[in-house]
């Protein structure tokens, strides 16, 4: 293969030459025959910078099946099946060029570049995920605002519990934590095994759901606040941001904005899941399970009562925590059924990295 160097590349290539330059190894195995690729050996202290991650060239499709030649340490002999597309602008060049060989090579200054190469990845993702959830800004403020009423209904009912039963919420969460959920008893089978130990047998009494509710810190009501204070700030857009910026200010502010719309929108998922499921620890058969396990002298009640009729909720109970009493309102909103958005608690855009 005859070398050739093309130095016509005076600014960072764009994202649509590496993806059509990615594109045309996947189709042909031959990175190098694409248009401009330059194949010479670059100098050992020239700047270098990584335009895509590690790729697994497809050797098969090639000649023989033979490697990529590597124009860094043997560029006319086989070297290499994983290689990474990268631009050289001291020489305005682009290569094509063997990660491990790469490393080695250029040292410091690729350990540089695969810092920058990162950082500009996560960018990209940024960028594409603010687009997004611009897009359905609107939808997602509408969800907010439905949602928080049966937020803050659940954040009263268990308000009310911790005033008026100090350290129940607390006793019996990490009881149920514990057993994640699943309440069961060991009962007595009348064998005994060739030790002559008494054989139990494990009776699963069922599931509690929504246990959640009585988490310490439950208030999601706050989450959502939150999330719709931020959602006002994407009036201002974040600042003009592209591969190659020198602009460290706007890099910074996309890192920095951008990651925050990410963590938000991931809060706001969760916290109506968690809502959701709060929600279920009101049913009839979750609290009466409560009251069954209660009743058994294997569960950590000497008595419970947790009832909720029409628009309140009766706990009386007495354990090895203590004796608790609560008679909390619940309001309507508490048990509302969440609104739907389609669309609107979708994942956000996230590219893979070039």
């Amino acid at each position: 293969m005859s070398l050739a160097s093309f130095a016509v590349f005076d600014t960072q290539p764009s994202d649509e030459f590496v993806s059509a330059w990615i594109a045309h190894i996947s189709e042909t195995g031959y990175p190098e025959t694409f248009g401009n690729v330059t194949t010479t050996h670059p100098p050992r202290d020239g700047k270098v910078v990584l335009l895509s991650s590690d790729i697994k060239v497809p050797v098969l499709r090639r000649e023989g099946q033979e490697w990529v030649p590597c124009p860094i340490c043997s560029p006319t002999g086989k070297k290499f099946k994983v290689g990474r597309c990268a631009w050289f602008p001291g020489e305005k060049a682009v290569r094509f060029i063997g990660h491990k060989c790469a490393a080695r090579h250029f040292g410091e200054l690729y350990a540089e570049a695969e810092e920058r190469f990162k950082v500009e990845a996560r960018c990209r993702q940024l960028v594409a995920a603010w687009a997004s959830l611009l897009d359905r800004r609107e939808a997602l403020l509408d969800l907010i605002d439905e949602a928080r009423p049966i937020a803050e209904a659940l954040y009263f009912v268990r308000e009310q519990i911790d005033d008026q039963a100090p350290g129940f919420s607390d006793f019996l969460y990490t009881d149920l934590a514990k057993r994640q959920g699943e309440l069961s008893i060991k009962n007595d089978t009348g064998l005994r095994d060739q030790k002559g130990q008494v054989i139990l047998e494990t009776v699963v009494l069922g599931q509690v759901y929504g246990y959640v509710f009585l988490k310490r810190g439950f208030a999601p009501q706050n989450v959502l606040r939150e999330a719709r204070a931020f959602l006002a700030t994407m009036d201002t857009p974040l600042p003009p941001w592209s591969p190659g910026s020198t602009d460290d200010s706007a890099t910074l502010e996309v890192l920095a904005r951008g990651g925050q719309a990410i963590k938000m929108m991931s809060a706001v998922r969760d916290t109506v899941s968690l809502i959701d499921t709060a929600q279920r620890f009101f049913g009839n058969f979750t609290l009466a399970l409560l009251e069954r396990w209660g009743r058994n002298e294997q569960s950590p009640f000497r008595s419970l009562t947790f009832t909720r009729s029409d628009k309140q909720i009766l706990l009386r109970s007495v354990s090895f925590a203590g004796e608790h009493y609560a008679n909390a309102l619940v309001p309507d909103a508490a048990l509302a059924s969440l609104p739907y958005r389609a669309n609107a608690l979708d994942p956000l855009t996230s590219e893979r990295p070039i």
